[in-house]
């Protein structure tokens, strides 16, 4: 359900969600009814990681939902009453989604209840507090308090200062993943019998959230879920190999291949790779070739949200996309521009950034859209100006689906 635009979530949805008896924890939090401080837990997921709230659905003591699901009354008004709690009562205000989802009780001939769930982002604004201002609430993975608990004044602090202590975490997160993929690309170099000083090109992607502060995932878990996360882009396997552990999470793969290839994935959800391509003498040593490009944006982004979403996180995400050296490099596009013309699109950047930062819900709802403006991006570099629909159609030829 976490999955689905909110618009279109149905009964059977719900149903089938409530069904799989998720608990309530970080991201998610079943009410009977409307609460009377429903103020308090749109604000705490605002200042956390985001979540969902279902309203209608009572919880056992463990914290599962309650089957069959009792819904509440079906009368009007559901919707603007989360709508004008979150505008009035919480500043600054928060903008949840919220989605109205009606069925039939047993007996019923007409619909007669409903389930309200209210979608709420992880917010990028200072903290959002309740009581007129005075009180701000964060949500906790930890049952006993209930999810829900008044922010310390360092918490205070970090949220007012925007987030300054998660910044500092995320640059020690990439600070530590790209030491150890240079230690990775050592120990490839040396089996490969190279010179570890030679430089050498790299596509450098990472996707990480915005705001890192509690762990998404034990590293047990990532490395359990790594058996099955793996996703296929136009051919290509991403990530590469088997998964092993690392210090705060796992890398893959478990020994250096043919091509350079390190991927690790961190329990506060950093996912970092960095993918070697050719180097002085190749026959390939002036080219950028775009469908290796496209498919690795791809992948690295359908990777990362699927991951994300499995974790139940849906708050801000960065993301990047690097290449590295690419002064007078040109776009290869084999197939779909002939001819020497494009020796001349030689990018005068000694390396090429790319990057954005969406929430996860949206990134998920719009990927391939997402994917294909970074590709324009990446081609505008090279003094190429490409709209949607050739960009479309390049991924068509490339095989990106």
């Amino acid at each position: 359900m976490f999955s689905i635009p909110i618009e279109e979530i149905t009964f059977d949805d719900v149903n089938s969600f409530c069904q799989a008896r998720p608990r309530e924890g970080l991201v998610l939090d079943y009410k009977l009814d409307f609460p009377r401080r429903l103020d308090k837990t749109i604000a705490a997921f605002a200042n956390t990681y985001g979540g969902h709230v279902l309203i209608g659905v009572d919880e056992t003591q463990t914290g599962e939902p309650v089957l069959p699901i009792a819904g509440v009354a079906l009368q009007p008004g559901l919707r603007e009453r989360v709508v004008a709690t979150a505008l009035d009562a919480i500043y600054p205000p928060v903008y949840p989604a919220v989605r109205v989802v009606e069925f039939q009780s047993p007996g019923a001939t007409t619909p007669d209840r409903a389930v309200v769930i209210v979608r709420i982002q992880e917010s990028d604004a200072s903290a959002h507090a309740v009581d007129g201002g005075k009180s701000v609430y964060l949500r906790v993975d930890n049952i006993s308090d209930q999810f829900l608990r008044q922010a310390t004044v360092e918490e205070i602090e970090w949220l007012t200062n925007k987030r300054k202590k998660s910044l500092a975490l995320k640059d020690s997160l990439l600070a530590a993943a790209r030491n150890r993929a240079t230690n990775y690309l050592v120990n490839y170099r040396a089996m490969r019998r190279l010179s570890t000083q030679e430089p050498r090109g790299r596509y450098i992607m990472w996707t990480v959230p915005t705001f890192p502060r509690s762990e998404l995932a034990r590293p047990e878990r990532l490395l359990e879920l790594s058996r099955t996360w793996r996703v296929q882009v136009a051919g290509y396997e991403f990530p590469n190999g088997l998964a092993v552990p690392i210090v705060d999470g796992i890398r893959q793969p478990q020994a250096p291949v043919m091509n350079y290839w390190y991927t690790e994935v961190n329990r506060f959800g950093l996912v970092y790779t960095e993918i070697g391509y050719t180097g002085q003498g190749d026959e390939y040593s002036e080219v950028i070739v775009c469908s290796l490009v496209a498919s690795l944006i791809v992948a690295s982004l359908r990777f990362s949200t699927n991951l994300y979403m499995s974790l139940g996180y849906f708050g801000l995400v960065d993301f990047r996309f690097d290449v590295s050296p690419t002064l007078n490099r040109y776009p290869y596009l084999a197939g779909l521009i002939s001819g020497p013309h494009l020796t001349d699109a030689r990018t005068l950047e000694n390396s090429i950034s790319l990057g954005f930062t969406e929430p996860v819900r949206e990134l998920g709802e719009s990927l391939m859209q997402r994917a294909r403006r970074t590709y324009r991006e990446f081609l505008w570099a090279f003094g190429l100006n490409v709209d949607d629909v050739t960009a479309s159609s390049h991924f068509s030829s490339f095989s990106i689906q």
